[in-house]
């Protein structure tokens, strides 16, 4: 262990106090996913529970426009009373089918005196420049048996309308339009009428059920974590393999030099001294890539020409070319 006391200097408490930091970071963005996914669970089961479940009668379904229950979304819910027609606002900025029209949103007075928004469909905008809505379909007159799937109330949008439109199904805002009865917790997306009326706008698409990739991007994230501790551990392997092949080459570059040089620092070499401080300094001066090629090799039993003979014959050879 003594070999990985560098780990201790300043320099690399600062590498490992950074790699702490890139995990802790992956890690809450592997949490940010991960809760992404679990809302898309949440959501994908209320669909599948709710959608095509039966229907709530009045005496359950009305209290939750009120107050509202958010495990209820998508439950269909009937009820009968009167549309307010006269009182129809048609919602701007709402996408069917890759085109921009109005949702038509009607409130219904209901025989228990509470009034709920009906989201009675959507149509487009007129085929005119000004992109104002088409013909709004009028809903039904009279007493009407109304299913419709519960639906929570928008938030508000900075942003006005005209007369006669609104930016978003803010209930509490619409309140001020349709008075204090309006439950102002949910709203309904309608199914179904009777009596029909003649012309009704088109209905909402079911909603696709759709995960994502947020479990794949958070299990990634957590790979992530994990990895960067593994990158700093190889660092400081290669570090130490570095010091290592370093505290190697330092020993043959002193091996070299006592085949030229004896224990007083007197030249005892056979060729031209400057040849060989010439190398020498060659070799001190290359690239890592290149001076890897005068470190010594890792030994391994085989037979024929050993590594220290080959390095031996490269020198040789160098000198060779010096004298030619």
């Amino acid at each position: 262990m003594r070999k990985y006391k560098f780990l201790g200097t300043p320099a690399w408490i600062g590498w490992f106090v950074l790699t702490c930091v890139a995990a802790v970071l992956c890690v809450y963005l592997a949490q940010w996913q991960m809760s992404r996914n679990d809302h898309l669970v949440a959501e994908n089961a209320k669909i599948t529970g709710n959608y095509d479940a039966a229907p709530y009668d009045a005496a359950t379904g009305l209290s939750l426009f009120q107050h509202y229950d958010d495990a209820k979304t998508w439950h269909p819910v009937q009820l009968r009373g009167t549309y307010l027609a006269d009182e129809t606002v048609v919602v701007r900025n709402r996408p069917h089918d890759g085109r921009v029209g109005y949702d038509v949103l009607v409130p219904l007075r209901t025989d228990q005196g509470t009034v709920v928004a009906v989201d009675r469909g959507w149509i487009p905008t007129d085929d005119s420049a000004n992109g104002m809505p088409s013909t709004v379909p009028p809903a039904p007159p009279g007493t009407v048996d109304v299913t419709v799937r519960l639906r929570p109330s928008q938030g508000p949008l900075d942003r006005g309308a005209p007369e006669g439109q609104v930016a978003s199904i803010d209930l509490p805002d619409l309140t001020s339009r349709w008075g204090a009865q309006l439950a102002t917790g949910g709203y309904g997306e309608l199914v179904a009428e009777d009596p029909a009326a003649a012309v009704t706008p088109q209905a909402a698409e079911r909603p696709e059920v759709s995960y994502g990739p947020h479990l794949s991007y958070s299990l990634q994230w957590y790979a992530f974590a994990v990895l960067v501790f593994v990158a700093y551990g190889y660092s400081a392997r290669q570090h130490v393999k570095n010091v290592e092949w370093d505290r190697a080459y330092a020993a043959e570059v002193e091996r070299r030099l006592a085949r030229y040089y004896d224990a007083e620092g007197n030249y005892i070499g056979d060729v031209d001294e400057s040849l060989v401080i010439r190398q020498l300094q060659m070799a001190d001066d290359m690239p890592a890539h290149l001076k890897s090629l005068y470190r010594p090799k890792r030994t391994r039993a085989r037979s024929g020409t050993s590594d220290e003979h080959e390095e031996d014959a490269l020198l040789d050879a160098l000198e060779e070319r010096g004298r030619g």
